[in-house]
């Protein structure tokens, strides 16, 4: 969802903007991309996006010359890349959907709306189930509220459990459904608190501990990989801790993320 806020911004700066040349035009983008691709570091799909996009309206520039065809040439391919994540975010939630049967007691914790839509999707298809969500108190705010709040506007039985005491509460669980804010090359999890926690407690006690996001969260460029520890707020999970990340295009071993992103990174040059 930020993501896609993100390139909409660059759309709407594309719309607003003064320019009255080409290169003032593309200056003008690449400092608004700039902004943006800083404002959430912890998140890499919202740089992987918009340098995707910054990308694209430099390749229409080379072809399109007149300033107004560029500019509506740039918004028309930033649509594109709304519509395309969405596409790659619900193929993502209906994967993270089959891992839920009737019956199954699910724990998580932080709010993600990914983990969230493919709960209220598993209750559209009429399988009973039960979540747990940590509180996951961050700076005062508890995000795992956000979660329950939304997951009982859809009738979701949830329960908040105190996040010292995910431990005691684990063992109850069939499995563990977190987001992501960022995959790194190695399989590296990055998510808010407390997911390291859960994912200890989960391996302890031999629960499957999956993570759901579209493939855009993989750090394609090494962007986060080059800083020691994430954003205050955010653990890093490893790899040995995920039994298998879900993206749009199926469930893959953190092992293998390497591989995809070697893939994605060489399409993208």
């Amino acid at each position: 969802w930020l993501s896609r806020q993100a390139i909409s911004i660059l759309n709407l700066a594309i719309g607003k903007s003064q320019a009255c040349t080409v290169a003032d035009f593309i200056d003008e983008a690449r400092m608004v991309a700039t902004e943006l691709a800083q404002a959430r570091p912890s998140m890499i799909s919202i740089p992987n996006y918009i340098h995707q996009f910054l990308h694209q309206i430099m390749m229409g520039a080379e072809c399109e010359k007149d300033l107004d065809s560029l500019k509506i040439w740039a918004q028309a391919k930033g649509n594109e890349l709304v519509k395309l994540s969405k596409q790659a975010d619900s193929r993502a939630i209906g994967y993270g959907c089959g891992i839920i049967s009737s019956q199954d007691m699910v724990i998580t914790c932080s709010y993600s709306s990914t983990v969230c839509r493919a709960f209220e999707l598993a209750m559209r298809n009429e399988e009973e189930f039960c979540v747990m969500v940590a509180e996951s108190m961050y700076n005062g705010e508890a995000f795992g509220e956000i979660a329950a709040r939304r997951l009982q506007k859809h009738q979701i039985p949830v329960e908040v459990i105190p996040d010292e005491s995910i431990h005691l509460y684990v063992s109850k669980a069939d499995k563990a459904l977190v987001g992501a804010d960022s995959i790194l090359a190695d399989g590296t999890l990055i998510n808010g608190t407390p997911t390291f926690r859960l994912a200890q407690a989960a391996r302890e006690e031999n629960i499957p501990f999956y993570a759901v996001c579209e493939s855009a969260k993989f750090d394609i460029r090494g962007y986060i990989a080059k800083v020691s520890e994430p954003e205050l707020g955010f653990d890093k999970t490893p790899p040995d801790l995920i039994t298998g990340i879900i993206t749009e295009k199926g469930i893959m071993q953190p092992s293998l993320v390497i591989a995809y992103i070697e893939t994605m990174a060489s399409s993208s040059q």
